[in-house]
């Protein structure tokens, strides 16, 4: 495109010399020519803008996150006029589009279109806006350039990815049952022999040396099953690119880890603020996808402070009754360090699932005894396991 303006330029300056030294009708009709071009070529952008239509289609009102939707666009001419250099421009910060480009030009003579079919990958849970973002036309000439915003662009409905595993991060969620389990299970001064496969941290050493045989403290203490699930939906940020990661991470965190216990037949429920405390259940793998749809909508606002969500949690008894308790949040405070000193005084174990990528917002979890911490990235996958 420069290189075409100074093209027409040093043309234009060429017809000027020549009718100010020559004269004549046919260098004043190149000058007039000359001097008509940029003119043109701006009504023909104009022109462009006004009559060009471009049509988008998702093939499903809601997606998930990293599940392949069938995307179609067509670039639509129903004018005399054929229209050049039209390149269009996709939103790409928080989903994909495959196979296509926003550096493509697309040619369209008069009264045709032009139709093109993909897929479409949305990388986090939300709504947000995907398919093309721009317009970009270009005149005859190549001397201007017209950018504009699409005005009918798609709101996309995304739901949370379910990810199939048997750990987060460095945890596995058997063992966090099993040190719930011991956590809530009193020693009886019962002693049995050791068989291989006994947790040795039950060895009754003293026992052993008397007996000249390994024997093992046997538990007793109430089973509790149920699993919890403690989600922050605290929105620290108005910035998307800062909300839309963490916020997708929460969730997924938890549905893969409730998939996880339901599959194993131990029930699970879930606890969050929208207005009031809200808890959801699921005991078997066959309701889970209700839970998952209700898990789904979950809204995330700045009113959903971490005094509301403490003061919410720590009057409800049916949460003290679980078996092991998951927190996921993406900020640490005084107020949810005192959420799991009030959870530890129920005798929970409690894994916190912390949503960062920053060391410097690590929990500092060196005066709790009866809990774990795994760090999450926002932007990678969680370990999916084998065979699934």
């Amino acid at each position: 495109m420069r290189r075409n303006r100074i093209i027409w330029l040093c043309l234009w300056v060429l017809s000027l010399v020549g009718i100010s030294l020559k004269g004549g009708a046919v260098t004043y009709g190149l000058f007039a020519l000359l001097t008509l071009v940029p003119a043109v070529s701006a009504l023909y952008l104009l022109a462009v803008y006004m009559l060009f239509h471009i049509y988008q289609d998702l093939g499903q009102r809601f997606v998930s996150v990293n599940e392949p939707a069938d995307y179609r666009f067509a670039l639509v001419n129903e004018y005399p006029l054929r229209f050049v250099g039209i390149k269009v421009r996709f939103f790409t910060d928080f989903s994909t589009i495959t196979d296509l480009d926003g550096e493509t030009e697309y040619e369209l003579a008069p009264h045709t279109r032009t139709e093109k079919e993909t897929k479409l990958i949305c990388r986090y849970r939300g709504e947000y806006t995907i398919g093309i973002k721009e317009i970009e036309i270009q005149d005859h000439f190549r001397l201007f350039r017209l950018r504009y915003k699409n005005k009918e662009c798609i709101h996309a409905f995304v739901k949370p990815q379910l990810v199939k595993t048997d750990r987060i991060g460095s945890i596995e969620l058997s063992d966090a049952v099993k040190e719930s389990e011991y956590g809530r299970s009193e020693l009886d001064i019962v002693s049995r022999e050791y068989v291989p496969g006994d947790d040795r941290r039950f060895i009754n050493w003293s026992q052993s040396v008397r007996t000249g045989n390994l024997m093992t403290r046997m538990l007793t203490g109430s089973a509790h099953q149920e699993a919890a699930f403690i989600i922050d939906t605290f929105r620290y940020s108005e910035d998307q690119a800062v909300f839309l990661p963490s916020e997708n991470k929460i969730l997924e965190t938890a549905l893969a880890a409730a998939y996880y216990f339901c599959r194993n037949n131990i029930p699970v429920a879930e606890y969050h603020i929208a207005g009031e405390l809200v808890r959801l259940t699921a005991d078997s793998s066959l309701r889970f996808e209700e839970f998952y749809e209700s898990v789904s909508e979950i809204m995330f606002t700045g009113r959903n402070d971490h005094r509301h969500l403490y003061d919410a949690v720590t009057r409800c008894p049916d949460l003290f009754e679980s078996s092991v308790v998951f927190m996921i949040l993406s900020v640490w405070d005084a107020v949810t360090d005192a959420l799991l000193r009030q959870l530890e005084a129920g005798g929970l174990y409690t894994v916190i699932c912390f949503i960062g990528d920053n060391e410097n917002d690590r929990p500092d979890l060196s005066e709790h005894t009866n809990c774990g911490l795994v760090m999450l990235s926002p932007y990678e996958e969680l370990a999916k396991e084998a065979g699934e």
